[in-house]
Formats: structure tokens, C-alpha cells, sequence
């Protein structure tokens, strides 16, 4: 069975962000009841939240399986600051498209290959939509937790860069049968080039999030949150108490908190002193 939310949040690891430390307990509390909501709005939306360490792996297979509705949102220990945060962005994801379909209707060969039936000079306009969907989910993490949740500390995305399909550098990544990759700029071999296309699409999608946009956001979050818990299968327990659980290194053959689908006894636990 995959993880629940339940699961995640009682499973706190140490972070670099040291939120346990760092937060006060009034904030954990509310960051505990942010992930409560944002999980009963997915399951409104008839999607399933997979709460496990191993978001990379399953995005990989999500890519390969096609159309099924899914949410990974974790690949790190960290509770308060990157997995609310990669919430926080798959919500803004889900407000740019529809939220009931399967990645919310974004085709999941995106954002570095095309459908085959797009000419290629095209290729460029047809993905310009969906980098402007991420740019928005990147820049608008701090302004929604706030709309939606209150929460005033900083949030992280799953990266520390955007992940665009920038048109015309010389790139490629595979992309799944039906698809064309697409040449573009990437942040590791055109640094320069693509932070600075980067720059111009998330100064684009601050504009995006007005007064009205993000009343639009919660009343559609609020919509989807009524829904999913009145559909919830237990009650969730007092978020409070569950923020009061102290980070611990987890055991020797759990999956390791850096994602990477490995035992921890094998991975970073490896480095770890006794």
C-alpha cells in the first residue's frame, strides 16, 4: 500500500531547512493541517496523493504508464519547507488546468517532447502554455500558502531550478512513443541562455496571480477540500500532536530521505558514522 499523508507527516527525518528546530510548534501545527487539506482537495478531485519517498521514480513511471491519476509529492525528509511546498506547486499545476484529469490534462511527454502531429516549427508555441503553467507553479508558492494556509516561512519546490522546454538549444531527454523530443536549452549545459529565458517567463507569471485569481484558487481549492473530506476513509489525527513528533534518521531499511528509491542502509545512511 503506498504511504498516506498520515504516514509522511508522523515520519519526520532531519532536514537541512531544520523546521523542526526553526518553525515554532503554532507554525508546524498549521504546515500538519496545510498537508491534511491539500490532501483532501486532491482525493475532491479524484486524484490519489502517493506520500512515499520516491516522487522521482513514480514520475518516471507515470510518464511510461500515460494517463493516471496520481500525485507523488515527495523525495526528501523534509516536512515543512520542500514537501509543502512541493504540495503548494502541484496545486498551482492543478488551478492551470483540470484538476480531474490525469496531470491535469498536461500530456505527460511534456515539457521536452511534442506530440508527433506538431510541425516542428511549432514546436516552440505548442510548449509555451505549459512552461507558462510551471513558471506559475514555481513563482506562486508563497503567495497561495498565504491565500490558502496562512503559512508566512519559506517554501521550496521539489528543484532549486524550473523545469522549462525551452526551444532551441541542443538537449534532449527521452520522451515516451508518440512523442518528438524537442531540442532545447537546459540549466546544466546553457546556464546563461536558459536562466535568462527563465527569468522572462516567471517575471511573466508574477502578473498571473492578482487579487481575483487568487480568490478563484480558493474557491475552487475550499470546492474540492469539501468534497474529499467528506469522502475521507479515517479521520485525521490532531495535527498538533503530530507536529510535536521529533525528527529521527530513519532505520537501516527504509527508503533513503534523499528520494532515491534506495535502502537508507544503502545510500546516505552508508555515510553516516555510527
Amino acid at each position: 500500500m503506498p504511504a498516506t499523508v498520515v504516514d509522511a507527516v508522523r515520519s519526520p527525518f532531519p532536514c537541512a531547512c531544520r523546521c523542526f528546530e526553526r518553525l515554532s510548534l503554532d507554525e508546524r501545527t498549521a504546515g500538519i493541517e496545510a498537508l491534511y487539506r491539500f490532501d483532501d482537495a486532491m482525493r475532491g478531485w479524484g486524484q490519489t496523493v502517493i506520500w512515499d519517498l520516491a516522487a522521482p521514480a513514480l514520475w518516471a513511471l507515470q510518464k511510461e504508464l500515460g494517463d493516471v491519476k496520481w500525485v507523488a509529492v515527495r523525495e526528501s525528509g523534509c516536512i515543512h519547507a520542500r514537501l509543502l511546498g512541493f504540495c503548494v506547486h502541484e496545486l498551482i499545476h492543478a488551478m492551470n488546468g483540470d484538476p480531474t484529469l490525469p496531470n491535469y490534462g498536461t500530456p505527460t511527454g511534456l515539457p521536452y517532447g511534442v506530440p508527433e502531429a506538431v510541425a516542428p516549427a511549432d514546436e516552440a508555441a505548442y510548449l509555451h502554455p505549459f512552461n507558462q503553467h510551471e513558471a506559475r507553479a514555481w513563482v506562486g508558492l508563497d503567495a497561495v500558502a498565504y491565500t490558502l494556509f496562512q503559512i508566512e516561512w519559506d517554501l521550496f519546490p521539489a528543484r532549486d531550478v524550473g523545469t522549462y522546454g525551452l526551444a532551441g538549444g541542443n538537449a534532449l531527454v527521452p520522451v515516451p512513443p508518440g512523442y518528438r523530443q524537442v531540442p532545447h536549452y537546459d540549466s546544466e549545459h546553457h546556464a546563461r541562455r536558459y536562466q535568462a529565458l527563465a527569468n522572462n517567463l516567471q517575471e511573466e507569471a508574477r502578473h498571473w496571480f492578482t487579487p481575483e485569481k487568487l480568490a478563484e484558487i480558493t474557491e475552487r481549492f475550499e470546492a474540492a477540500e469539501a468534497i474529499g473530506r467528506a469522502s475521507r476513509p479515517l479521520p485525521f489525527p490532531s495535527a498538533r500532536e503530530v507536529a510535536r513528533i521529533k525528527p529521527k534518521q530513519p532505520g537501516r531499511n527504509d527508503l533513503c530521505i534523499c528520494g532515491s528509491m534506495r535502502k537508507w542502509k544503502q545510500c546516505c545512511g552508508a555515510q553516516v558514522v555510527p
